[in-house]
């Protein structure tokens, strides 16, 4: 059984078998374009941060599985198409920031990422009693940018040419939703 299931996904914690489909997803510049990260990384490296997930007592972070593939999530044949987290958790103030990578191709552009982050994100406010989860995309990321207006996040501002990304400097989108805009 999963952590959390919608009729599209299901959200649960990423094994270390997973590790090689994170190298890949992170090496790769159509991916990496989109990310805060941007130098290459090892197996090794994704394998450490795989195993040190479950010590971060701030970070949630969670892999997304097509339920389509494997409805009952009993198989490790069910292959992660991505990543979902609640960063930074701040108990005290009530806010997080919220991330996620469609890794796959096959998957992105077909509302995978949308209904897991609907799932991870009324979890966050009905579970953890969120007030706030903040969020960012770089101003070139149409998708990203439809997919937080879609789930209601406001965009609160702009970091003027914070990133440099493909050659050129990149504005960066802030963006913010609050529970009470969440419940409507």
């Amino acid at each position: 059984m999963a952590f959390l299931t919608g009729e599209k996904v299901a959200l649960d914690p990423i094994e270390p078998h997973e590790a090689d489909e994170f190298k890949g997803w992170l090496n790769d510049q159509e991916i990496l374009q989109f990310l805060a990260a941007y130098l290459p990384l090892s197996l090794g490296e994704e394998e450490k941060w795989i195993n040190e997930l479950g010590k971060r007592k701030n970070d949630i972070v969670l892999g997304i599985y097509p339920l389509s593939d494997n409805p009952d999530r009993s198989s490790e044949s069910n292959a992660i198409i991505g990543s979902i987290g609640l960063h930074n958790i701040n108990q005290k103030d009530r806010n997080a920031t919220f991330g996620i990578v469609i890794g796959n191709e096959a998957y992105r552009g077909k509302s995978f990422g949308t209904e897991a982050a609907r799932l991870l994100i009324d979890w966050g406010f009905n579970q953890l009693n969120l007030h706030r989860i903040n969020s960012g995309a770089f101003a070139f990321n149409d998708r990203s940018i439809k997919m937080h207006l879609k789930l209601g996040f406001k965009e609160e501002g702009r970091e003027r040419q914070k990133s440099f990304k493909n050659g050129a400097y990149h504005d960066h989108v802030i963006f913010g939703l609050l529970r009470e805009e969440w419940k409507k």
